[in-house]
């Protein structure tokens, strides 16, 4: 801007010198020739009433001045020229003034030599006699003049362009000092009247777009609140394979460094199917993979967006998976469970429908059948329990339980148990309060007493334990067993594992008594701890929260 002032200035500057210039010289030279005009037709009104005789005498005399006379006959011969001889010169009866005279009494023209850049007046007047006397003065013409002041005015013109150029970089600076010091987020006044509607342009414009400003901020820091918090992975790339956005679930899951942004998708990843579906992607096209890292599983959605550029989407399915795994294989145990004491049930039925069976064994017959009838009765009472369990039941009868009385109550069910097995119980009971489900303590405790019993060794010892302190309340049953060896540690607690599954047979074990033990304590926000070694024993302490109240 400051710029086109000047230049609109300066040119400006010139343009005015120059037409004030030209119009200096139209006026001086109207003036000039109109001067010359009447000094022409004076001289030559002096000699209308004389003879042709009177003026040659008169113009033979040398003259002052610049004009030259010229007297010609009636018929355009020049008898006189004050300036040429006359006989050199032609018949001048053809001149506009000379037959003007003739006719009218008197004539004037002027004429312009382009060569000499000169301008001739001619006045001519009928003498008394007839004769004709005709007065001419050359002068410069218009355009001599302006060329013979031209070097003055260009001289002029560079002074004046010279100041000009200070003179106008001074006053822009000053017209434009209110502007470039506006202070735009404060609101803009105008500095001079004329900008006012423009100033009110700009205030507008300033608060629509402080508005709209504020309007992106809160928007992408709802989006950034939103990515920053989701579970899952997100990553952002652009058409070019850059990155633009890496979420912190992201960063986590594939130990991204920061920052990401603006590195290549080759940096973070060097997964050739995740590459391969993200290419498909910035073409356009949906994908998605399952990927393992760090024992965890991902499944990757690859979605392209829309004016170039591509979303990941990793979801962490590492528990589905695993979930799913579980109910297979709980679907795959309950079947082979089922199915086992349900044959022999079938078997020995036949037998004795077919009268295939002495009457003396019959006994025995049903016996075995009623005993496979009551494994399958606890092993679907497990299993109901079980689900029960997984969704959530018996937390609205939460109460306040006397751990003590359950104890009591579970040794006294299993006391015949244990005198078969030549198992000794011991109680160690401090008075102890529990926010519980009270029968779902009394199967937790059930379980475990009953396999500390059953996995003992004759004359062997079950020890009950509970402790108070730290805010839990920690309930351990030990025994003196045969224990449980190390690699199978991380899988008792597992639906239908069993470390010894003849032995298992052998006790009438369903394989669910320990799954039904951690289910209970997750319903009660408990943790388990297991110790134990092969032929020494096992301890299976169930640390609770003290609580006043129900879970919700």
């Amino acid at each position: 801007m400051k710029k086109r002032i000047f230049i609109s200035m300066a040119l400006l500057t010139v343009f005015s010198l120059l037409a004030v210039s030209a119009a200096l010289c139209l006026v001086f030279y109207g003036q000039s020739a109109g001067i010359i005009r009447a000094e022409l037709r004076e001289t030559a009104d002096v000699f209308r009433d004389n003879t042709a005789q009177t003026a040659v005498e008169a113009f033979s005399q040398p003259q002052g001045g610049s004009a030259r006379f010229t007297v010609i006959a009636p018929d355009g011969t020049v008898i006189f020229d004050s300036t040429i001889p006359a006989e050199k010169l032609q018949n001048h009866a053809d001149r506009e003034e000379v037959a003007q005279a003739i006719q009218t009494g008197e004539g004037e023209i002027s004429r312009f030599s382009a060569t000499l850049k000169e301008e001739t007046y001619y006045y001519a007047v009928k003498m008394a006699d007839g004769f004709i006397l005709r007065v001419a003065k050359t002068t410069s013409s218009m355009l001599g003049i302006f060329s013979e002041s031209l070097p003055v005015v260009a001289a002029v013109v560079l002074f004046i362009v010279v100041a000009g150029y200070f003179l106008a970089g001074r006053l822009t600076r000053r017209i434009l000092a209110p502007i470039n010091s506006a202070d735009l987020d404060a609101g803009f006044a105008a500095p001079y009247d004329e900008l006012a509607p423009f100033a009110a342009m700009i205030e507008t414009q300033r608060k629509e777009i402080a508005r709209q400003v504020d309007d992106l901020r809160g928007r992408a820091d709802t989006i950034e609140a939103i990515l920053g918090n989701m579970s899952e992975g997100i990553v952002l790339v652009g058409g070019g394979g850059e990155v633009l956005t890496v979420n912190k679930s992201a960063a986590a899951f594939f130990d991204v460094p920061a920052p990401a942004t603006g590195k290549n998708i080759l940096e973070l990843f060097r997964n050739a199917d995740v590459i391969e579906h993200l290419r498909a992607a910035l073409f356009g096209r949906r994908g998605k993979m399952s990927l393992s890292r760090n024992d965890r599983i991902y499944r990757a959605h690859f979605s392209p967006v829309a004016g170039g550029g591509a979303i990941i989407l990793f979801m962490d399915i590492t528990e589905q998976t695993r979930a799913e795994t579980l109910r297979r294989e709980f679907s795959a145990n309950v079947s082979h469970e089922l199915r086992t004491p349900l044959t022999t049930v079938c078997g020995h039925a036949e037998m004795l429908l077919n009268n295939m069976v002495k009457e003396e064994d019959k006994p025995v017959f049903y016996g075995r059948i009623k005993d496979e009838a009551g494994r399958l009765i606890a092993l679907i009472e497990d299993i109901l329990l079980i689900s029960r369990l997984d969704e959530g039941a018996g937390r609205e009868l939460f109460e306040d339980v006397e751990l003590s009385s359950v104890i009591t109550q579970t040794v006294e069910s299993l006391s015949p148990k244990a005198e078969e097995n030549g198992v000794t119980i011991q109680i160690s009971c401090e008075t102890a309060v529990l926010k519980a489900n009270r029968s779902q303590i009394y199967e937790l405790l059930y379980n475990l007493i009953d396999n500390a019993i059953k996995y003992n060794k004759p004359g062997g010892t079950v020890g009950i334990n509970v402790t108070e302190g730290g805010g839990e309340l920690a309930l351990s049953v030990s025994d003196t067993g045969i224990g449980i060896p190390k690699e199978a540690q991380g899988r008792v607690f597992e639906r239908f594992f069993r470390v010894d599954r003849s032995r298992s047979k052998k006790t009438g074990g369903t394989g669910l008594g320990l799954a039904i033990v951690k289910h209970i304590a997750l319903a009660h926000s408990g943790r388990i701890e297991l110790k134990s070694e092969a032929g020494t024993g096992t301890t299976i302490t169930v640390r609770f929260k003290k609580r006043e109240g129900p879970e919700s």
